[in-house]
């Protein structure tokens, strides 16, 4: 079971369709494994606009930082056929976890009562 204090949201349309994304995405597996701090990562398609989004979650907000000032995410907009201006990008803090392969970083304003 590992900690996770950090929450990165990428979403963003392509100009590839689904087949291509998901061969990039699953050639991409061992690369994102490696990733310092990454504990999970999820690769997820809306369904009603096609875009695609990746959730990131990190051990800690250096962790997601250093990933985010990395050359591996500047390179996702190329690699993965971005349209630049549908990209967002939202980062949290973990509160809660459901179950038990990943805990949150319990934070001094939290208090479960």
């Amino acid at each position: 079971m590992k900690n996770v204090e950090a929450v990165l949201l990428v979403k963003f349309k392509s100009t590839y369709n689904p087949v291509e994304l998901k061969s990039i995405c699953q050639e991409d597996l061992k690369i994102f494994r490696n990733v310092p701090g990454l504990v999970q990562k999820y690769y997820l398609t809306e369904e009603s606009t096609g875009a695609i989004s990746g959730v990131y979650l990190f051990e800690s907000k250096n962790a997601r930082t250093a990933f985010w000032n990395s050359d591996l995410a500047g390179n996702i907009p190329a690699r993965y056929g971005m349209i630049v201006e549908t990209l967002r990008v939202e980062q949290y803090e973990m509160l809660i976890v459901l179950n038990d392969f990943a805990t949150a970083k319990e934070h001094d304003y939290v208090q479960i009562l």
